[in-house]
């Protein structure tokens, strides 16, 4: 269980609120879609990067809002790959969810 997990178990059990959510709390994703890019990184081959920009979720699959964006976003930069390399994209093998913080 990470941190944040406990974190989140711990306000649930002191706030007695103990079947408001499973692991994490619901959220409202905030992102730009079309924030992603696709690398080759040394032992894991192409990986996908998804920049999950300010959004407030957990970044987990197991949240059924994070998992509904990863596979839609997968569908974009799937189509995206396509068009620019000229070969289909089966399955990314590993997909980074991220935070990209750039200083203005």
């Amino acid at each position: 269980m990470t941190a944040f997990e406990n974190y989140f178990k711990a306000l649930k059990k002191a706030l007695k609120i103990e079947g408001v959510f499973e692991v994490w709390p619901d959220f409202e994703p905030v992102y730009d879609e079309r924030e992603y890019a696709w690398t080759v990184l040394r032992g894991l081959g192409e990986v996908l990067l998804l920049n999950c920009g300010v959004c407030d979720g957990p970044s987990d699959l197991r949240h059924f809002r994070c998992k509904e964006c990863i596979e839609k976003r997968c569908k974009i930069a799937h189509e995206a790959y396509q068009k620019a390399t000229g070969r289909s994209k089966e399955k990314w093998q590993t997909i980074f969810l991220c935070r990209i913080h750039m200083e203005q």
